[in-house]
């Protein structure tokens, strides 16, 4: 595991270049640490997969640079719209529909049982440069071995990974807000809370 300072002046273009090696990179959110791949990168999916020892079955979100992007991979209804619009970027994660004809091809492995898509922009600066740099989609997923409490410092990430195939640590103390994403699946206008964080968006 390589670990560098995120104050480090050419940080964000390792972490570019580990993304489209096929690597799997760890950095701070403003919710929780995560483990990052390209989302493209079929055998790197495998690998994010392995690394946190989770199931196939279960889902990995996307974090994207933009709305523009998200519109073109899901599908948008009116109070999708309306909530992405006032609480993005930010800690939310929202599940939609899968557009079947995005132009942006996502490794099929990625979710593969499930017609549904989680996806996030990150509020938190560092992840907001890094996404503009990679210019991609990337498949994230919190710091830790399923079934274990997200990481929330550097040192918990270094602790679960020590002896595994991580392949870059990002570096930067602690979380700001230690609390993993709020997760909403909106379907047919209807709103659905998955997971309870920080931000509860109102329907408008």
């Amino acid at each position: 595991m390589k670990k560098i300072d995120i104050n480090q002046q050419d940080c964000i273009k390792i972490a570019c270049q580990y993304l489209k090696k096929g690597k799997i990179i760890s950095f701070a959110t403003e919710t929780v640490y995560g483990l990052a791949c390209d989302a493209s990168n079929k055998n790197a999916v495998d690998e994010l997969y392995s690394l946190k020892n989770r199931s196939h079955d279960k889902p990995i979100a996307i974090f994207v640079k933009d709305l523009d992007v998200a519109y073109d991979l899901l599908i948008f209804d009116d109070l999708a719209k309306n909530i992405a619009q006032k609480y993005l970027p930010g800690s939310l994660t929202m599940v939609l529909k899968k557009n079947k004809s995005s132009e942006i091809k996502l490794a099929e492995n990625l979710n593969m049982h499930d017609e549904f898509l989680g996806f996030r922009i990150s509020s938190n600066d560092f992840v907001q440069k890094l996404m503009l740099d990679f210019d991609g989609v990337m498949a994230v997923t919190s710091a830790n071995i399923s079934g274990t409490k997200a990481a929330s410092y550097d040192f918990e990430v270094e602790k679960y990974f020590a002896n595994s195939k991580l392949d870059l640590l990002i570096c930067n103390g602690a979380c700001a807000s230690k609390i993993a994403s709020t997760v909403v699946k909106i379907v047919n206008n209807e709103l659905i809370f998955l997971r309870y964080g920080e931000v509860i968006p109102i329907p408008i």
